[in-house]
Protein backbone atom coordinates (compact mmCIF):
# COMPACT_ATOMS: atom_id res chain seq x y z
CA UNK A 1 0.00 0.00 0.00
CA UNK A 2 1.67 3.30 -0.91
CA UNK A 3 1.27 6.26 1.48
CA UNK A 4 3.19 9.42 1.59
CA UNK A 5 4.96 11.44 4.31
CA UNK A 6 3.98 15.05 3.93
CA UNK A 7 5.11 18.15 5.28
CA UNK A 8 4.37 21.70 4.77
CA UNK A 9 5.88 24.92 5.15
CA UNK A 10 4.08 28.54 5.04
CA UNK A 11 3.73 31.85 5.30
CA UNK A 12 2.23 32.25 8.59
CA UNK A 13 0.00 30.52 10.82
CA UNK A 14 -3.34 31.32 9.04
CA UNK A 15 -4.84 29.15 6.59
CA UNK A 16 -7.66 31.77 4.89
CA UNK A 17 -4.62 34.37 4.49
CA UNK A 18 -1.38 32.71 4.34
CA UNK A 19 0.58 30.57 1.65
CA UNK A 20 1.67 27.25 1.49
CA UNK A 21 5.94 28.32 0.36
CA UNK A 22 7.63 24.56 0.55
CA UNK A 23 6.00 21.43 0.33
CA UNK A 24 7.72 17.81 0.73
CA UNK A 25 6.28 14.10 0.00
CA UNK A 26 8.01 10.86 0.56
CA UNK A 27 6.62 8.06 -0.77
CA UNK A 28 6.48 4.82 1.38
CA UNK A 29 4.87 1.37 0.05
CA UNK A 30 3.91 -1.35 2.64
CA UNK A 31 5.40 1.12 5.18
CA UNK A 32 9.01 1.07 3.33
CA UNK A 33 10.52 4.04 2.02
CA UNK A 34 10.82 3.94 -1.63
CA UNK A 35 13.33 6.32 -2.53
CA UNK A 36 10.58 8.24 -4.63
CA UNK A 37 10.05 11.89 -3.36
CA UNK A 38 8.22 15.42 -4.29
CA UNK A 39 9.93 18.64 -2.94
CA UNK A 40 9.33 22.13 -4.16
CA UNK A 41 9.39 25.75 -3.07
CA UNK A 42 6.52 28.29 -3.87
CA UNK A 43 6.27 31.63 -4.02
CA UNK A 44 3.62 33.23 -1.37
CA UNK A 45 2.72 35.80 -4.21
CA UNK A 46 1.69 39.01 -2.40
CA UNK A 47 1.88 37.50 0.95
CA UNK A 48 4.58 38.82 3.25
CA UNK A 49 5.81 36.06 5.39
CA UNK A 50 5.65 36.85 8.84
CA UNK A 51 8.97 37.30 11.32
CA UNK A 52 7.89 34.53 13.08
CA UNK A 53 7.53 32.06 10.71
CA UNK A 54 10.85 33.04 8.95
CA UNK A 55 12.36 32.87 12.34
CA UNK A 56 11.47 28.76 12.16
CA UNK A 57 11.89 27.70 8.67
CA UNK A 58 14.28 30.63 7.16
CA UNK A 59 12.55 31.03 4.12
CA UNK A 60 11.80 34.84 3.07
CA UNK A 61 9.89 36.60 0.19
CA UNK A 62 13.22 37.49 -1.43
CA UNK A 63 14.84 34.29 -1.86
CA UNK A 64 10.71 32.87 -2.96
CA UNK A 65 10.20 35.63 -5.37
CA UNK A 66 11.48 33.82 -8.37
CA UNK A 67 9.49 30.38 -8.13
CA UNK A 68 5.32 30.20 -8.94
CA UNK A 69 3.11 30.15 -6.05
CA UNK A 70 1.46 26.65 -4.46
CA UNK A 71 -2.10 27.23 -6.25
CA UNK A 72 -0.25 27.59 -9.56
CA UNK A 73 1.57 23.92 -9.44
CA UNK A 74 -1.09 22.50 -7.48
CA UNK A 75 -2.29 20.56 -10.37
CA UNK A 76 1.46 18.93 -10.11
CA UNK A 77 1.01 18.19 -6.07
CA UNK A 78 -2.24 16.54 -6.94
CA UNK A 79 -1.06 13.90 -9.28
CA UNK A 80 2.12 13.20 -7.16
CA UNK A 81 -0.34 12.10 -3.76
CA UNK A 82 -2.97 10.46 -5.88
CA UNK A 83 -5.66 9.38 -3.21
CA UNK A 84 -3.01 7.89 -1.09
CA UNK A 85 -3.04 8.71 2.68
CA UNK A 86 -1.02 11.33 4.14
CA UNK A 87 1.09 10.68 6.87
CA UNK A 88 1.36 14.40 8.45
CA UNK A 89 2.58 15.52 12.11
CA UNK A 90 -0.63 17.84 13.14
CA UNK A 91 -2.44 16.90 9.97
CA UNK A 92 -5.35 19.38 10.11
CA UNK A 93 -2.72 22.20 10.33
CA UNK A 94 -1.46 21.32 6.68
CA UNK A 95 -4.45 19.89 5.67
CA UNK A 96 -6.18 23.12 6.51
CA UNK A 97 -3.65 24.73 4.25
CA UNK A 98 -3.61 22.59 1.69
CA UNK A 99 -8.13 22.79 1.50
CA UNK A 100 -7.76 26.44 1.51
CA UNK A 101 -5.70 26.22 -1.42
CA UNK A 102 -8.10 23.43 -3.29
CA UNK A 103 -10.96 25.54 -2.53
CA UNK A 104 -9.30 29.08 -4.68
CA UNK A 105 -8.27 26.80 -7.00
CA UNK A 106 -11.68 25.04 -7.53
CA UNK A 107 -10.42 21.24 -6.52
CA UNK A 108 -11.38 18.87 -4.50
CA UNK A 109 -10.61 19.28 -0.81
CA UNK A 110 -8.84 16.38 1.05
CA UNK A 111 -10.74 14.59 3.51
CA UNK A 112 -9.48 14.25 7.25
CA UNK A 113 -10.22 10.36 6.85
CA UNK A 114 -7.11 10.34 4.45
CA UNK A 115 -4.85 11.34 6.67
CA UNK A 116 -2.53 9.49 9.35
CA UNK A 117 -1.81 11.99 12.37
CA UNK A 118 1.46 10.87 14.09
CA UNK A 119 0.80 13.85 16.70
CA UNK A 120 -2.49 12.08 17.22
CA UNK A 121 -0.72 8.28 17.89
CA UNK A 122 1.94 10.07 19.88
CA UNK A 123 -0.72 11.23 22.27
CA UNK A 124 -2.47 7.82 22.79
CA UNK A 125 1.04 6.35 22.95
CA UNK A 126 2.88 8.82 25.27
CA UNK A 127 0.07 10.76 27.18
CA UNK A 128 0.73 13.85 28.75
CA UNK A 129 4.45 13.98 27.52
CA UNK A 130 5.89 16.33 24.56
CA UNK A 131 4.85 14.99 21.60
CA UNK A 132 5.89 17.39 18.77
CA UNK A 133 8.90 15.99 16.25
CA UNK A 134 11.81 17.21 18.40
CA UNK A 135 11.01 15.29 21.64
CA UNK A 136 9.50 12.43 19.37
CA UNK A 137 12.69 12.45 17.66
CA UNK A 138 14.63 12.51 21.26
CA UNK A 139 12.64 9.53 22.64
CA UNK A 140 13.47 7.48 19.94
CA UNK A 141 16.99 8.53 19.50
CA UNK A 142 16.69 10.00 16.00
CA UNK A 143 19.37 12.29 15.82
CA UNK A 144 18.53 16.19 15.06
CA UNK A 145 21.97 18.03 14.73
CA UNK A 146 20.79 18.55 10.83
CA UNK A 147 17.67 20.76 11.88
CA UNK A 148 19.20 24.07 12.17
CA UNK A 149 15.85 25.55 10.96
CA UNK A 150 12.34 23.89 10.27
CA UNK A 151 12.65 22.58 6.35
CA UNK A 152 9.70 20.89 4.57
CA UNK A 153 12.20 17.92 3.39
CA UNK A 154 14.11 17.99 6.38
CA UNK A 155 11.16 17.55 8.69
CA UNK A 156 9.89 14.30 6.48
CA UNK A 157 12.80 12.31 7.16
CA UNK A 158 12.60 12.73 10.63
CA UNK A 159 8.93 11.85 10.11
CA UNK A 160 9.92 8.85 8.72
CA UNK A 161 11.89 7.64 11.43
CA UNK A 162 9.18 8.57 14.54
CA UNK A 163 6.53 7.09 11.88
CA UNK A 164 8.29 3.83 11.36
CA UNK A 165 8.88 3.66 15.29
CA UNK A 166 5.61 5.00 16.38
CA UNK A 167 3.83 1.67 14.42
CA UNK A 168 5.90 -0.75 16.00
CA UNK A 169 8.79 -1.06 13.41
CA UNK A 170 12.67 -0.99 13.67
CA UNK A 171 14.40 2.07 12.24
CA UNK A 172 16.12 1.31 8.79
CA UNK A 173 18.85 3.69 8.35
CA UNK A 174 18.44 5.93 5.32
CA UNK A 175 21.35 6.23 2.92
CA UNK A 176 21.27 9.08 0.63
CA UNK A 177 23.21 10.08 -2.37
CA UNK A 178 23.55 13.24 -4.52
CA UNK A 179 24.25 11.05 -7.49
CA UNK A 180 21.57 11.18 -10.00
CA UNK A 181 21.27 9.99 -13.73
CA UNK A 182 20.94 12.55 -16.75
CA UNK A 183 17.34 12.87 -17.74
CA UNK A 184 15.67 10.82 -14.87
CA UNK A 185 13.59 12.99 -11.89
CA UNK A 186 12.78 10.39 -10.06
CA UNK A 187 15.22 7.00 -9.52
CA UNK A 188 14.44 4.21 -7.39
CA UNK A 189 18.16 2.78 -5.90
CA UNK A 190 18.87 -0.08 -3.36
CA UNK A 191 22.32 -0.99 -1.59
CA UNK A 192 22.87 -5.06 -1.13
CA UNK A 193 20.88 -5.10 1.95
CA UNK A 194 17.77 -4.09 0.54
CA UNK A 195 17.76 -0.51 1.93
CA UNK A 196 16.55 2.53 0.30
CA UNK A 197 19.51 5.38 -1.19
CA UNK A 198 17.15 8.57 -1.40
CA UNK A 199 18.54 10.33 -4.50
CA UNK A 200 18.98 14.05 -3.71
CA UNK A 201 18.92 16.28 -7.06
CA UNK A 202 21.94 18.66 -8.22
CA UNK A 203 18.51 21.56 -8.35
CA UNK A 204 17.67 20.60 -4.68
CA UNK A 205 21.52 20.88 -3.37
CA UNK A 206 21.47 24.50 -4.98
CA UNK A 207 17.94 25.42 -3.48
CA UNK A 208 19.17 24.40 -0.27
CA UNK A 209 22.55 26.36 -0.57
CA UNK A 210 21.43 29.69 -1.23
CA UNK A 211 18.34 29.53 1.27
CA UNK A 212 21.17 29.24 3.92
CA UNK A 213 23.58 31.79 2.45
CA UNK A 214 20.34 34.05 2.59
CA UNK A 215 20.25 33.46 6.31
CA UNK A 216 24.48 34.95 6.11
CA UNK A 217 24.58 30.85 7.73
CA UNK A 218 27.80 29.11 6.56
CA UNK A 219 26.33 25.83 4.14
CA UNK A 220 25.82 23.42 7.46
CA UNK A 221 25.67 19.43 6.41
CA UNK A 222 22.20 18.60 6.03
CA UNK A 223 20.71 14.62 6.22
CA UNK A 224 20.00 15.37 2.46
Amino acid sequence: MRKLILDTETSGLNFESDRIIEVACLELVDDVPSGVKFHKYFSPGDIIISDHAEQIHGLNNSFLKSFSTFDEEISEFLEFISDSPLIIHNAQFDLNMINSALSRTKNRLIQYEKTICTLEIAKKKFPGSKNNLNALCRRFNISLEDRVKHGALTDCYLLLQVYIELIGGKQKKLVFSRKIKKNKMIERKYRTDGLPIIEVSKEEEVLHKEMVNNLGLSYWKTII
